[in-house]
């Protein structure tokens, strides 16, 4: 049960933005300035897929595999898009109030709701079919991360579940206290190897055993800092990302920190304030910070080879990588290109008038742009 301050700070940072008292959320978003020889950027098709972001709602991200984009609206229902002409495909009915994503791969896909449903469905050419649903406690607002035997689902209640792919069954579970306040978002478990990687709102960092969910090490990423409880939230609400056995991840209010899953070592950290996901390359490191700058960081030490501050309190998302250019969007349904080696912007097209929530998809050399209203565009350049 939420107590009434939690509840409070939950509607106050509904859909995942920043704290009450954020200055993201109090100055005024930057004019958007002119672009000399801009790229020419293309709409290549746009496709409403009625699967918009309720107030309850968080990152209704769409799921894409292979030629195909699965997404699921409040009401439970999923579409399948055909990633090259964006028609849609079949849809179907789970009956599942979803405020999150779906997740899955070939063979199956998972559906989540704010009451704790967690469903299978077999992937079918023509539809979905239901393997199994169980109810777990507590809301689920991040995508389950799955292997091949199992899925590990994160709730908001500080717990993480290990549950079997065949059967529903659960395997095990792992609770961890909770601050008193949190940001609504949760950040989805990674796997790596033989562990499951999960960030907690404290500013901690863990990974289990996926086999026994036995802690095999635990890491501080951000100490809670200041008088109130609003200064202190230092949440892991983003994807952090996994690459060459390095975890990079950012909190809120805290530290950016590149950390070995093997052990939990850290190797480098700096102060960072972020909540969003990132994309890394051989190179650097790209996020998006809470005022909406955009950084490059050093993958070996954590400096920053550029920091691009046009898009100023425009609440933009996660970043996506797609060849040399660096795409994010924006409020106003803007999507901007950059370029990934000095952050010069390059480009800039409005698939909508609606504001941006979720982190682009990179579908070939085409992104995939979805907004608050449900309409998923297809871009790309001539």
């Amino acid at each position: 049960m939420i107590s009434s301050t939690r509840a409070l700070l939950l509607g106050c940072l509904s859909l995942a933005l920043l704290s009450c008292s954020s200055k993201d959320n109090s100055e005024p978003p930057a004019e958007l300035s002119e672009i000399e020889q801009a790229i020419d950027l293309q709409v290549r098709w746009s496709t409403d897929t009625d699967a918009g972001a309720s107030n309850a709602s968080l990152d209704m991200r769409p799921l894409l595999i292979d030629d195909q984009i699965l997404s699921i609206d409040i009401e439970g229902e999923v579409n399948s898009i055909n990633a090259e002409n964006g028609r849609i495909n079949w849809d179907f009915e789970t009956g599942i109030e979803a405020i999150t994503g779906l997740a899955g791969n070939s063979d199956v896909i998972i559906a989540t709701s704010a009451d704790g449903d967690l469903a299978a469905y077999n992937l079918l050419e023509d539809g979905l079919e239901k393997r199994w649903s169980i109810q777990l406690k507590g809301e689920i607002r991040a995508a389950p991360a799955l292997n091949q035997k199992q899925l590990f689902v994160r709730t908001v209640a500080g717990k993480l579940t290990a549950v079997s792919l065949v059967d529903g069954a659960i395997n095990w579970t792992i609770s961890r206290r909770i601050p008193a306040l949190t940001l609504t978002g949760n950040s989805s478990p990674v796997i790596s190897n033989e562990l499951v990687i999960v960030g907690f709102d404290d500013g901690k960092i863990a990974a289990f055993d996926s086999k026994n969910g036995q802690t095999v090490w635990e890491t501080v990423v951000s100490h809670p800092v200041g008088r109130t409880e609003i200064e202190r939230l230092v949440d892991i609400d983003g994807r952090f990302i996994l690459k060459d056995g390095i975890i990079y991840v950012s909190s809120y209010q805290g530290k950016l920190a590149a950390i070995q899953a093997v052990n939990g070592n850290e190797l480098w950290s700096r102060k960072f304030s972020g909540y969003q996901s990132m994309v890394v390359d051989d190179q650097a490191i790209y996020l998006s910070g809470d005022l909406s700058h955009i950084w490059s960081i050093d993958r070996r030490s954590g400096s920053a080879f550029w920091k691009q501050d046009v898009l100023h309190a425009r609440k933009i998302t996660a970043p996506q990588l797609v060849n040399d250019k660096l795409v994010v969007a924006d409020l106003e349904g803007y999507v901007h290109w950059f370029d990934k080696s000095d952050g010069s912007l390059k480009g800039r097209i409005r698939p909508s008038d609606a504001r941006h929530i979720s982190q682009p998809l990179l579908w070939q050399n085409n992104i995939l742009v979805f907004d608050s209203e449900g309409q998923l565009s297809s871009l790309s350049l001539p």
